[in-house]
């Protein structure tokens, strides 16, 4: 997946979620399960998106903290990560 249209689907959806409010609570709980698997997708890529993607992450999870909650493995460091994304 291009990483770019990821993202600026991920921002779109998190803008529509802000709108809805939280009177769809169903509906915003099942938009934060889709949100996840293409967000685990990016950290599958070349150093340089991971980066990128970690660093968005990191600020959707501010705003979110349960979208990633059930995948944590995938945030574990491997031993050939380069030093800029282990941090």
């Amino acid at each position: 997946a291009n990483a770019a249209v990821v993202m600026s689907a991920v921002k779109v959806i998190l803008s529509y979620m802000e709108l809805m409010g939280s009177q769809n609570s169903d509906s915003i709980r099942a938009l934060t399960r889709k949100l996840a698997p293409p967000l685990v997708t990016l950290l599958n890529s070349e150093p340089e998106i991971q980066y990128v993607a970690l660093r968005n992450i990191n600020l959707i999870v501010q705003k979110r903290p349960h979208i990633l909650e059930n995948e944590i493995k995938v945030f574990f460091c491997k031993y050939n990560d380069p030093i800029y994304v282990k941090m």
